[in-house]
């Protein structure tokens, strides 16, 4: 498998029972040559801001579960599909998380 991209961002902060946590999304995408297929795993999760302490990740009830994309695509047109599939992902968690707090 040949890696495409491996990318992360982070949409923002909001309060949680857990105290202040940041919304993430990330997708590593990774192209099968002899097959000709992208594949691309998907995830979104909360983490903690604060610095002092050891990144934990989390996870809430109204979060996409992780997902997995599969397309066949030629070598060319790798990249682009990686990136068109990791905004639509970006979209879709925004659209499920309540209020945040733009940093």
């Amino acid at each position: 498998m040949k890696p495409i991209i491996d990318t992360f961002v982070a949409l923002g902060e909001m309060d949680t029972t857990e105290g202040r946590r940041e919304l993430c999304v990330a997708a590593d995408a990774n192209f099968d040559e002899a097959a000709g297929r992208l594949v691309v795993r998907l995830e979104a999760f909360l983490r903690n801001t604060d610095l002092v302490t050891k990144e934990k990740h989390s996870t809430a009830s109204w979060l996409p579960q992780p997902e997995t994309v599969s397309e066949s695509v030629g070598p060319e047109e790798t990249v682009e599909l990686a990136r068109d599939i990791f905004h639509r992902w970006v979209r879709k968690v925004r659209e499920t998380a309540p209020l945040l707090h733009h940093v």
